[in-house]
């Protein structure tokens, strides 16, 4: 049965961690806490099924929200440079979105490219020819 822990001193306590430790995990990797309605914000809840469930997820997908948590936020035209120049090295065709798109329309056509590229990567056929 699911026990519910009521501070952040207790969830700490939980993973064996600092209460400021788990406050971060909170923010960065989504930690499955629960603030009830009208309560004051420091008021937090938290079944031990729901922290295990978020321990087990699995390092992979915790590992992407690391990085998506901690990856500095870049310009759309930075990132068109860098994907262009991987298409490059990989012998992929580059993205056929120009600047007067929607940024919607140019990361789909980014994230094409970069799926492409990881195709080939996949398929053995990675080769990265010198630019």
């Amino acid at each position: 049965m699911s026990k519910m822990l009521s501070s952040w001193k207790e969830i700490a306590h939980f993973f064996g961690k600092g209460v400021r430790t788990v406050q971060r995990w909170e923010k960065t990797l989504d930690l499955p806490i629960h603030r009830p309605p009208g309560a004051p914000s420091n008021v937090v809840l938290a079944r031990t099924s729901d922290l295990e469930e978020w321990m087990h997820r699995g390092p992979v997908s915790r590992l992407e929200d690391v990085a998506v948590a901690t990856t500095p936020v870049v310009g759309l035209d930075s990132l068109e440079r860098e994907i262009a120049l991987l298409a490059q090295t990989t012998g992929i065709q580059g993205s056929d979105a120009d600047s007067n798109d929607s940024a919607e329309e140019r990361v789909a056509a980014l994230s094409e490219v970069v799926s492409r590229v990881n195709m080939k990567l996949a398929a053995g056929k990675g080769a990265v020819r010198a630019a």
